[in-house]
């Protein structure tokens, strides 16, 4: 099965991708520990804010559809509706692409999970308190089975994805062995 995190990867850079699940680079920055203390504290303020409906957290979750795998930072639950809630520690204020892909790839996690259908989802964004709440479309389902199918071949044919230059690669930890 594929990761959600790994289509976050590839969204972000096929060549992340590649050098992660296909090479078996670990990556790791101080950020990323920074941010596994900030998600458990912002879980645990969620269950204490007057959020209407069940909070749950840390919910791991499998589709066999779309061969997907992830745990959803939080999802809140209302009567029959379904949110997933992803936090992140992150200074920006507006969504990525690959952000929204994510939230779509919890959303067909939970549908199959609980059988409901997820209509939206939100960004939790710790650095400025900001929600940002987004819709998922029929759409959003489409494109995400197009990445993933992606994302499987990439790691399947072992093949090294050509080079997309951006502003990203100043900040990406895997950008020393890109060539």
């Amino acid at each position: 099965m594929i990761e959600v995190s790994d289509i976050v990867q590839y969204l972000y850079c096929p060549r992340k991708l590649y050098f992660i699940k296909v090479m078996g680079l670990k990556i790791t920055r101080p950020k990323m520990n920074v941010g596994k203390e900030v998600h458990e504290n912002v879980g645990k303020s969620l269950t204490r804010r007057k959020i209407e409906g069940e909070i749950l957290e840390n919910v791991y979750l499998e589709s066999q559809r779309y061969g997907i795998k992830g745990c959803v930072d939080a999802i809140i639950r209302r009567n029959k509706e379904y949110i997933p809630v992803d936090i992140k520690f992150s200074r920006f204020k507006s969504l990525f692409y690959q952000w929204k892909m994510q939230l779509v790839a919890y959303a067909v996690l939970v549908e199959e999970n609980f059988d409901c259908k997820v209509k939206k989802a939100y960004v939790y964004l710790t650095e400025g308190k900001n929600w940002i709440e987004v819709e998922i479309t029929p759409e959003d389902r489409k494109a995400l089975m197009k990445i993933i199918q992606k994302v499987r071949d990439i790691i399947r044919e072992e093949k090294y994805p050509r080079a997309s230059k951006s502003k990203k690669c100043n900040y990406c930890e895997v950008a020393r062995f890109c060539v």
